[in-house]
């Protein structure tokens, strides 16, 4: 049977994937997921199954949860690129409703702003979604611990997390 050129190709960088961290081990899977990914937002679960998964037909609306947060790979170089990911569920008051506010996004080193992003117009879509982003670190970044925070603020949802990674010298 014969595949599509998108699928031949997706499933080439896959096995490419596996093959890389089945030979360098655990370090390389936050690097073959970050290879794996795209920028922006993915919808990973239809509303009908979050509203069940959450039993939204009992709370106030729009009810928001926030999943998990990734740093991909969560140690880097300075100059080098990273994944972030943040995976949220959203329960809307009306089926397609969206909610609408600014994200902003701050990389911090001993406590200071490094480098930041703020999106004014962010919709928080209903159903479970992921959300990618690409981050290159500057080539001066210094060895340490670093933090990613991020912070949504709407009329009707707010949330703030942050993740911690490392920067290892060049």
């Amino acid at each position: 049977m014969a595949h599509p050129p998108l699928i031949r190709t997706r499933r080439a960088t896959t096995a490419l994937a596996l093959l890389l961290v089945a030979t360098l081990g655990c370090t390389a899977v936050g690097m073959a997921r970050r290879a794996l990914r795209e920028p922006g937002q993915k919808l990973i679960t239809l509303p009908d199954e979050v509203a069940a998964d959450y039993s939204c037909e009992s709370r106030r609306l729009p009810y928001f949860v926030f999943e998990k947060q990734e740093v991909n790979p969560n140690r880097v170089k300075p100059g080098d690129e990273f994944n972030h990911r943040f995976v949220y569920a959203l329960c809307p008051r009306e089926a397609t409703e969206v909610t609408g506010g600014t994200l902003r996004t701050r990389i911090r080193y001993k406590g200071k702003v490094l480098l930041q992003d703020r999106d004014e117009a962010f919709e928080l879509q209903p159903g479970r979604w992921a959300v990618d982003s690409f981050i290159r670190l500057p080539d001066d970044a210094k060895p340490g611990v670093y933090a990613l925070e991020i912070e949504f603020t709407s009329r009707r949802v707010r949330f703030d997390h942050s993740a911690t990674f490392g920067v290892d010298a060049r």
